[in-house]
């Protein structure tokens, strides 16, 4: 029996497949996608209408139109891209970083519905106001005016309805489509396609569970409060939960506004090295940073005070990857490619056909270009742009927080040079950077490693003799099993079996139409015109099935 449920999810994924052809169609990128996208039933009524390519349209550009017209779950991945400048070609960051998910907004009887559902109450008895026209729209939520019954101004963030479902269902596409890009376009399988849709899976998960954004608020506030030229709203916990978000509004100018700030008289100097200063902390003492630093999400406020909000994207340097950096760092420091090389091969980061002494070479002349100069002469964003461009030729992915990190900077460099043109983030940099190198040879942080390391080995060691045991009691009773995986066998499976199929079907219309030549030969049974009908007929169904063949092969675009 056929669920009905299951049927009309295949139906809703089948549309949602149909609609992708189509915006890939629309802006020229037919070629892969009638390679990567599932089998003929997608394209069937679409009569392969190719578009014309926009040839006057850059391909970048053509990327992030497409990734627009897709919808919320597509603009958040372009995003996330943009963030990867160890993957993309910097006009692609570029291009992809003007990705705007700002959406029409939901209406307010529909916000009341979500506080019902929430709270069990209206918003007007859990604030003494609110706004019903939001601040601000986007694809997962919307920002409404509030104010407290005892007087504080509140940013309330309320998720979309629906959202959550809409999300889901796209990401098993995506994940399908990730799977056929590793299989079936094989140029593009160095940069792990089904990885970075993990790490995309993850970060749009968490973005959309608002208990785990205040609680990230929270940690921030922590380290950051005792430090004066730093503001990070309060969590208004007694109206939050995962679909509602309610912090201390920030009423600021936004970092990049330079005629207002110049209007209020700011010094825009000492906001330029205070929003340096904010994200170097994040990075080299708390460990804890802010993924999404875009000038939208940056407020100055009064005394050259930096204020930040939106934090549904936070990034973390674990121990290993703080380790990995400051490795890294020393041996740039120290003009050691070798060590540069050896500390990435370390990381499983080198591709296993990279060409080490080139790599070697590369890292040596970047090292060379550098070192030596006077920081007010080296441009930061440059010297970023350049390096990452080098891991880029020898197809070298960094682990996503350090990703995260390299773009950050980039950006602080970027916003604090159109504050301040004299700016300089790396003299800025530098005392922050020296402490993370020595903090890498701490005593206590050194113990710290050793006793975890012995509390592993002596976890190994205690359940050793139980796994031997295990393992030995298996091979006498010939229990044990070994099971091997041959990455790509199913798939070549699959087009051995396809394969054979049309060979043999070859085969059966080449016997009907030899039987049916036979045939005509005889002056027995029906005749038409003159010939044997069963000749006719035998000739007329291995025509209609030839033609059947040659369509099945053109729809599968491998002639």
């Amino acid at each position: 029996m056929i669920h009905p449920l299951r049927t009309l999810r295949t139906y809703g994924r089948l549309k949602r497949y149909r609609e992708i052809a189509l915006v890939l169609l629309k802006y020229g990128f037919d070629d892969i996608s009638f390679r990567i996208l599932p089998e003929a039933s997608v394209w069937r009524g679409l009569r392969f209408r190719r578009r014309k390519k926009r040839s006057n349209i850059p391909t970048p550009r053509r990327l992030r139109l497409a990734l627009t017209d897709l919808g919320p779950t597509f603009v958040k991945l372009g995003q996330l891209l943009s963030t990867r400048p160890d993957i993309l070609p910097e006009e692609y960051i570029s291009e992809l970083e003007l990705l705007q998910d700002r959406v029409k907004p939901f209406s307010y009887e529909e916000v009341r519905l979500i506080f019902l559902d929430e709270f069990g109450k209206q918003p007007e008895d859990l604030f003494g106001s609110i706004d019903s026209i939001p601040l601000a729209s986007a694809s997962i939520a919307q920002v409404h005016k509030a104010v407290t019954s005892s007087g504080e101004v509140v940013a309330v963030k309320v998720q979309r309805p629906g959202i959550q479902s809409r999300i889901e269902a796209d990401l098993a596409i995506l994940d399908e489509l990730a799977g056929l890009l590793e299989r079936r376009v094989p140029e593009m399988r160095w940069f792990r396609p089904r990885d970075i849709l993990a790490q995309f899976a993850n970060s749009i998960r968490r973005e959309l569970d608002f208990i785990a954004e205040a609680q990230a608020v929270e940690r921030f506030r922590s380290n950051f409060e005792n430090d004066e030229s730093r503001v990070i709203p309060r969590v208004h916990w007694e109206v939050s939960s995962k679909r509602i978000l309610t912090t201390d509004f920030i009423d600021g100018v936004k970092i990049n506004d330079l005629e207002e700030l110049d209007a209020r008289g700011y010094d825009r100097k000492a906001i330029a090295r205070n929003g340096a200063r904010a994200v170097l902390k994040e990075v080299f003492e708390h460990r804890l940073f802010h993924a999404d630093p875009h000038p939208g999400n940056v407020f100055v406020l009064d005394g050259n005070v930096i204020g930040t909000v939106d934090f549904g994207i936070v990034g973390r340097l674990d121990e290993e990857t703080a380790e990995f950096l400051g490795g890294l760092l020393s041996a740039v420091v120290h003009c050691d490619a070798n060590g540069v090389a050896r500390i990435l091969k370390r990381m499983e980061l080198l591709p296993e056909d990279v060409d080490e002494p080139l790599l070697k070479f590369d890292i040596l002349e970047f090292i060379d270009r550098y070192h030596g100069l006077p920081l007010d002469r080296i441009d930061a964003e440059q010297l970023i742009q350049e390096l990452l461009r080098t891991l880029r030729r020898h197809r070298i992915i960094l682990p996503v927080n350090l990703a995260l990190v390299g773009r950050m900077l980039a950006i602080t460099a970027g916003v604090g040079r159109k504050l301040d043109p004299g700016f300089d983030i790396i003299a800025e940099a530098k005392p922050f950077v020296q402490s993370f190198i020595v903090s890498r040879f701490d005593p206590r942080r050194k113990a710290r490693n050793l006793i975890g390391s012995l509390q592993a080995y002596q976890a190994i060691l205690s359940a050793l003799p139980a796994d031997l045991e295990e393992i030995l009691a298996k091979v006498k009773k010939g229990k044990m099993v070994v099971s091997l995986h041959h990455e790509g066998l199913a798939h070549l499976t699959l087009e051995m079996d396809r394969s054979s199929n049309r060979l043999t079907f070859g085969l059966i219309i080449a016997a009907l139409i030899v039987g049916s030549s036979f045939v005509l030969q005889l002056d027995k049974g029906p005749m038409i015109f003159g010939f044997s009908a069963l000749g006719l007929a035998g000739y007329l169904i291995a025509g209609l099935l030839g033609l059947w063949l040659v369509l099945a092969i053109v729809r599968s675009g491998r002639i």
